[in-house]
C-alpha cells in the first residue's frame, strides 16, 4: 500500500474510494508489530455535516447495528471511534467492485450487457442469505430488532474477486434499535429500487427488501435499471405503481425463474414471499447450481475488471468523485503532485524533446 494521506486513530488511510451525502469511504490499513498489516475500509462522517445532531445519531445507529451483524454475506463493521472531532467506522475491506460498478463496466460504451442467469442467481442467493440473517437478528433482550435495510440495490451489493457477495450500508435501515426515528412520510432509499409501498411513503417491512432485491435481479438479467426516467420524481412515480409483467417477460432466462420474479415483484406485499428464506428456496429450486458455476463465473468475470472500475463503482461514490481528504492528525501534501503540475511537466518535456530533435536535424526553433 502507498504511504498514508490521513491517520484516524490506529487506521492509516491510503486513498478515497467513494463518497456520499454524509460520509466518505477510504481504503486504509491497520498495522501491528513485526510487519502485521490488515486492509480495511474506513467510513468517515464528512466535516460539513458533523455538527448536525440528527446525522450524527444516524451514523452512530449504523455503527451500533453493524456491531451486532456478523454474517458471511454482510459487510462487517469492525470498529467505531472519533479522532480530531471526526467520527469514523472501520469495516472489512472487500477487494472487488459493487454490483452497480460491474454492470456499468460491462455496459461501458455499448448497449447494456446482462449477466448470465447463473451469476445473477448466485449474487441474489448470497444477498438473500444476508437478508434472512439481518431480518432475524435479536436485540440484547432477545426480542427481534425488526431490521429493514430499505436500500437493497446494486450500489450496496459488494462483489469480492473470489466470487463472495456481501450486502453493505445499513445507514438508512430501520428497526427498534434506532435512536433516530424516521419521520412519518419521509421517503429514504434509491428510487429505482423501491417497493411500491416504500415509493409511496407507506410502511415497509422485510418484504419491501425482497422486492428491492427482485428489482436488482431484473437489473442483472437486463444489464440496466428496471425503471427509466429523467429524474428521481419520475422514477419514483413508476416505482410506486410497481413493475409491469412485460418487463419480466422480456428477460433472457427460464420460465421458472420468471415465475419466481413475478411473485417477488407482486404489487401487494401479502402476495410476495413472506421471508428471505422462502424467496431463497424458490430461487434455488428454479435455478439449481450444485457445482457453484455462478460463483466461479462471477470470479472469472471480476478478474477482467480493473481496479479503477472498483473505485468508481463504489456504493458511496457520487458523480464528481470523492472530496479531498483533510487530515485529522497528520496530512501529507507531498504525496501526489497536482494535476496542473503534472500537465505542466508533460508539456515542458514534450517541448524539450522537440527542441532536441530539431537541433539534430539542423533546424532552429521558431522565434516567439
Amino acid at each position: 500500500m502507498r504511504d498514508p494521506i490521513l491517520v484516524l486513530g490506529k487506521y492509516e488511510i491510503v486513498e478515497a474510494i467513494g463518497s456520499g451525502g454524509m460520509a466518505t469511504v477510504y481504503r486504509g490499513k491497520v498495522a501491528g508489530p513485526m510487519g502485521f498489516e490488515k486492509p480495511v475500509a474506513v467510513k468517515v462522517l464528512q466535516e460539513d455535516v458533523a455538527a448536525d445532531e440528527e446525522i450524527v445519531r444516524m451514523f452512530i445507529d449504523e455503527a451500533r447495528l453493524g456491531a451486532r451483524l456478523s454474517h458471511p454475506n454482510v459487510a462487517n463493521v469492525l470498529d467505531f471511534g472519533e479522532a480530531g472531532g471526526r467520527y469514523y467506522m472501520a469495516m472489512e475491506y472487500v477487494d472487488g467492485v459493487s454490483l452497480a460498478g460491474l454492470l456499468k463496466h460491462l455496459g461501458k460504451g455499448r448497449k447494456p450487457k446482462p449477466l448470465e442467469p447463473a451469476v445473477a442467481v448466485h449474487v441474489a442467493a448470497c444477498v438473500l442469505r444476508g437478508l434472512a440473517y439481518a431480518h432475524g437478528v435479536n436485540g440484547p433482550d432477545g426480542r427481534a430488532l425488526g431490521i429493514v435495510h430499505r436500500d437493497v440495490s446494486p450500489q450496496n451489493v459488494l462483489l469480492d474477486r473470489s466470487g463472495t457477495v456481501k450486502l453493505c450500508d445499513f445507514g438508512i435501515a430501520t428497526g427498534s434499535y434506532r435512536i433516530e426515528k424516521t419521520r412519518v412520510g419521509v421517503i429514504k432509499g434509491k428510487a429505482g429500487y423501491m417497493s411500491p409501498e416504500q415509493a409511496s411513503g407507506g410502511k415497509v417491512d422485510a418484504r419491501s427488501d425482497l422486492y428491492s432485491l427482485a428489482l436488482s435481479i431484473v437489473a442483472m438479467l437486463s444489464g440496466g435499471p428496471a425503471y427509466d426516467g429523467k429524474d428521481t420524481t419520475e422514477v419514483r412515480g413508476k416505482a410506486a405503481k410497481g413493475l409491469g409483467n412485460e418487463r419480466i417477460e422480456a428477460l433472457a432466462c427460464d420460465v421458472a425463474l420468471k415465475e419466481v420474479l413475478r411473485r417477488a415483484l407482486a404489487a401487494k406485499p401479502a402476495d410476495r414471499f413472506a421471508t428471505a428464506s422462502e424467496f431463497l428456496s424458490a430461487l434455488l429450486a428454479a435455478a439449481p447450481d450444485p457445482a457453484e458455476a455462478g460463483r466461479n463465473a462471477l470470479a472469472a468475470l471480476l478478474e477482467k475488471v480493473p481496479d479503477s472500475a472498483a473505485r468508481t463503482g463504489s456504493p458511496y461514490r457520487k458523480k464528481g468523485g470523492a472530496p479531498a481528504a483533510k487530515d485529522a492528525t497528520a496530512a501529507r501534501s507531498d504525496a501526489v503532485p497536482t494535476t496542473g503540475l503534472r500537465n505542466l511537466l508533460i508539456v515542458a518535456g514534450v517541448a524539450v524533446l522537440a527542441a532536441l530533435v530539431l537541433a539534430l536535424l539542423g533546424v532552429g526553433m521558431p522565434s516567439p
